[in-house]
């Protein structure tokens, strides 16, 4: 949803319609930052109450960047770094319901392994991958992360290229980390 520079939001029905499209991909995003649920949730109670509190001083152009980029603002600010840290098993809900007993071990393994594929990366590579999977084009990404859009491109380039490296020089089935991958990126698009 996009809010024109000189609207704000003028109605809660609005605003409740932006909370329920964004919050779950944030609420990922800040968990893999933070590592704490309750932690995350506070977070991302601030940024909302602050966006509803400053709705009409607000000019904003394109409200999913500016969530992400405060929702990464207030993660970092928790924790004082100034990098975000990594994907973790805890961040992915491999249900019982969904996979049986076998499916899970080899989904949560194989998610493993993507991680530690990923966590390789330099910080702002890994931030692009993350960024991308939560759904941010690269001009949102680029925004989020006060980059220039070629920079976006750049990185997410130098990112597959250094991964394919990862991938074809492990000893893991290749089999795999393709499963990891294509789970991240499910989980991603579910939430």
């Amino acid at each position: 949803m996009e809010v024109a520079s000189t609207t704000p939001f003028f109605d809660l029905q609005q605003f409740e319609d932006v909370f329920k499209e964004h919050y779950p991909a944030l609420f990922r995003y800040v968990k893999s930052i933070v590592r704490d649920e309750d932690q995350s949730k506070d977070i991302l109670s601030d940024l909302f109450l602050n966006l509803w509190l400053q709705k009409d001083k607000l000019q904003i152009n394109n409200i999913k960047s500016y969530l992400f980029r405060s929702a990464r603002n207030g993660a970092l600010k928790l924790l004082n770094v100034q990098s975000a840290s990594s994907l973790t098993e805890e961040n992915w809900d491999i249900s019982e319901d969904a996979f049986n007993p076998l499916e899970r071990i080899v989904a949560k393994e194989s998610i493993r392994i993507v991680e530690e594929l990923m966590n390789k990366l330099p910080t702002t590579r890994k931030e692009i991958i993350h960024l991308r999977l939560c759904g941010l084009k690269n001009h949102e990404i680029a925004k989020t992360l006060d980059i220039s859009e070629k920079k976006v491109e750049y990185n997410m380039r130098e990112a597959i290229e250094q991964l394919s490296y990862y991938m074809h020089n492990s000893n893991y089935d290749k089999a795999t980390i393709a499963g990891g991958l294509m789970l991240v990126n499910i989980i991603f698009t579910l939430i």
